[in-house]
């Protein structure tokens, strides 16, 4: 598996985990969707931004990347809300169709203005490390970002 079909079943997945929270019968189970939401969109940001957001520059341009870092600025910002807004279930679900939104708008960019170029122009050796050691390096820093969101949560 390349980067780029990484990041496409990483969409998926974060869409599935959008359906299954939709369909939740309980807080508790909303509750529990939502860190690995939480957890899902911290690891993808950070493979973006951390790997292919550099590369991706210099063959789609700076514009589109910004509005993708952006958006995902906007993503950790309703994240560490939807963390402070745990035990307030009506809080939750509101929060939750923002971040729906954000991120169908950033899948829709991305998918059609950003990987199809860098499917073609990209190579491991661009991003500096194969897609699985980039996986499991975003893998520890997504436990790190989580611990400070949980930590920023709870002050």
């Amino acid at each position: 598996m390349d980067v780029i079909d990484l990041l496409i079943q990483q969409h998926r997945e974060v869409e599935a985990l959008f359906e299954a929270c939709r369909a939740a019968k309980d807080d508790a189970s909303r509750q529990a969707l939502g860190v690995q939401l939480a957890e899902a969109l911290t690891l993808h940001t950070t493979i973006e931004e951390r790997w292919v957001y550099p590369a991706a520059r210099r063959v789609v341009g700076e514009k589109l990347i910004q509005d993708s870092v952006e958006e995902h600025g906007e993503m950790t910002q309703l994240i560490a809300q939807m963390i402070r807004a745990r035990n307030d279930p009506k809080k939750l679900v509101s929060l939750f169709g923002e971040l729906e939104q954000v991120v169908k708008d950033h899948v829709t960019m991305e998918e059609r203005d950003v990987l199809p170029k860098l499917g073609q122009k990209v190579t491991e050796e661009d991003l500096g490390m194969s897609c699985k050691d980039i996986v499991r390096t975003a893998s520890e820093v997504r436990r790190e970002e989580m611990q400070k969101l949980q930590g920023q949560a709870n002050a």
